[in-house]
């Protein structure tokens, strides 16, 4: 939740979701083992382990919450507006009370509460006039007894009021410590120079601007070392595949006499001796026992009936090892020293976007190889219909001599005239 790390956050983020569904693939399992129902009495492992109900509570991660952040304030502000739309469709299907009551009730109602307002006043003046008597009965019994032990009385009397205001205030403020003690009332308010929980709201956001900081940059990044790696190692990337898939369609054409097609099309071809096995399997079932292989069969149900269908494999627990092993991978031995501030790493930025950069480097590639196959392709054909036309001019020319052969011995009788004139030619040249 406080990780600035975006990268860090990513990965912590993976295998907190693997923990959340081993946790309900967990009580799935519960479930099914408690006959299908859904709540499960653990207070004897609660004893057992000496803890407390409130361990039982699953807290919902603040990722949560905070991902979903403006899906919920949407649907807060859509509640607030149909809770308005409703409360004044109720105001303006109410009528006012007062327009319904009659003048024999609001009298009563009036005259009800000026009588109580009445005796509210009677009473407080009562109480006045008997302060004030008593006071004056303490005043004529201070001027009667006169003024011999003035200082001292006065002295008596100040002692004992400030002894009581101190008792009485040392004891509310032991009953504040002994009902916070107890937990029946709540602590008293820290300073604010020194509240620990507002230095952790403050921490807390602070921490929270600085994760939002580091996810723009890093997002920033992602498309800046995009363009990067397309740039530096695009062309190294493009070169490569052209020279594998020159190479590919050169021995193609070495092998079956023309260019294949491209790109080619994916045939599931069955594994060698799948057929054969299949005919073994087939000869054998049909030299079996019709009979004996009903009893087994029949065995083999009733076995199946008792012991059930053997359960899934657990899919989260493969996601938390993956996840564990990417994290120790990628971070176990990796110096963050010089990252004080936890911001992204650039190099783990390029290995994330390499994979999408060969994706659009590959269809450029594959573009231009179907382009460069075509022209070829074009090429082998005009290449052999000249082959072609050739061989039709010489045989027009063999018919024109007037040597009365047939058109099939015509090119072999040219081809032996000419071997004949070079070696003549060949034999004056040499030497006697």
């Amino acid at each position: 939740d406080q990780t600035v790390h975006p990268q860090k956050r990513r990965d912590v983020r993976k295998s907190l979701d693997g923990v959340i569904g081993r946790l309900l693939e967990l009580r799935e399992v519960l479930v099914e083992k408690n006959g299908g129902v859904p709540f499960f009495n653990l207070d004897e492992v609660l004893v057992d382990l000496k803890l407390g109900p409130e361990v039982l509570e699953v807290p919902v991660p603040k990722y949560i919450v905070e991902d979903q952040g403006r899906t919920l304030a949407e649907r807060e502000r859509l509640l607030d507006a149909l809770l308005k739309r409703h409360a004044s469709l109720d105001e303006q299907g109410e009528e006012d009370p007062a327009v319904q009551m009659d003048i024999d009730e609001a009298l009563k109602i009036i005259q009800a509460n000026e009588r109580g307002r009445q005796g509210q006043q009677r009473a407080e003046g009562v109480k006045a006039a008997r302060e004030r008597e008593a006071w004056e009965e303490r005043r004529r019994a201070a001027e009667e007894e006169g003024d011999e032990d003035g200082p001292e009385a006065a002295a008596t009397s100040l002692q004992a009021a400030w002894r009581g205001s101190a008792s009485r205030r040392a004891t509310a403020l032991m009953r504040d410590e002994e009902l916070v003690f107890i937990g029946m009332a709540p602590p008293p308010p820290f300073p604010k120079e020194g509240d620990p929980r507002l230095r952790e709201r403050q921490t807390k956001a602070r921490r929270k601007q600085m994760q939002m900081q580091h996810e723009a940059e890093y997002r920033d990044a992602l498309v800046a070392q995009d363009a990067v790696v397309y740039e530096t190692e695009g062309p190294d990337m493009k070169e490569e595949m052209m020279d594998q898939l020159r190479d590919w369609y050169i021995r193609y054409r070495e092998r079956e006499g023309k260019f294949p097609d491209f790109p080619p099309e994916e045939v599931e071809k069955p594994m060698p001796g799948d057929a054969a096995e299949g005919a073994e399997e087939k000869g054998a079932d049909a030299k079996k026992d019709p009979k004996k292989d009903g009893k087994k069969d029949g065995k083999k149900g009733a076995e199946d009936d008792g012991e059930g269908p053997p359960p899934l494999p657990p899919h989260f627990i493969n996601t938390m090892k993956d996840s564990y092993q990417e994290w120790s991978d990628k971070w176990q031995h990796r110096d963050e020293r010089l990252n004080f501030a936890q911001r992204h790493d650039v190099e783990l930025v390029r290995q994330s976007v390499r994979p999408d950069v060969e994706l659009r480097v590959r269809a450029e590639v594959n573009e231009l190889i179907g382009r460069e196959l075509q022209n070829l392709q074009e090429e082998f054909e005009r290449a052999q219909g000249k082959k072609g036309k050739k061989g039709k001019k010489s045989m027009q020319m063999a018919s024109t001599l007037g040597t009365g052969l047939n058109v099939a011995a015509a090119s072999p009788t040219l081809v032996q005239l000419r071997e004949s004139q070079a070696a003549a030619a060949a034999a004056a040249a040499a030497p006697s």
